[in-house]
């Protein structure tokens, strides 16, 4: 849905009646998206528990600053323009779970930096995880080579 605001309105963000209200500066859209409180299941709490873990990787800004010049290519691609990842952060969760799928042994739930260097695991640079397959390969991607 999108919302339309006049100019006295520009700042507005928050909830309200049910709603998320913000402003996506990548976008340069207003959205509103319905406020979701998930259920407390067993499913939950393993996600809780394992972005927990992944955000204790704390990648590096080299990293980060990949993970953002890919976003762009990754935008601009065929298949994702009509609904282009939002941040570098979606793009670092979606390949870490992809990962996953592809190295079984690999947990979420458990992984650190030290086991990504001593496996030299794909996700130890963008470049290694596009060359893995983690994610689609974009123009220039091979100049992204900074450790997490």
């Amino acid at each position: 849905m999108k919302v339309q605001y006049s100019k006295k309105y520009r700042g507005y963000s928050g909830t309200d009646e049910g709603g998320v209200y913000y402003y996506h500066p990548v976008l340069e859209k207003w959205l509103v998206r319905k406020y979701v409180v998930p259920n407390n299941t067993k499913n939950t709490d393993r996600t809780k528990a394992i972005m927990i873990n992944l955000k204790l990787l704390n990648p590096s800004d080299g990293y980060k600053q990949n993970f953002k010049d890919y976003l762009i290519g990754y935008n601009k691609l065929k298949e994702n323009q009509d609904s282009p990842a939002l941040s570098w952060y979606n793009l670092y969760i979606k390949m870490l779970f992809a990962l996953q799928k592809l190295y079984p042994s690999v947990n979420l739930l458990t992984l650190s930096r030290a086991q990504i260097f001593a496996e030299n695991l794909p996700c130890r640079t963008v470049k290694a995880a596009i060359d893995a397959g983690l994610l689609p390969a974009t123009q220039n991607y091979r100049r992204l080579t900074k450790d997490i």
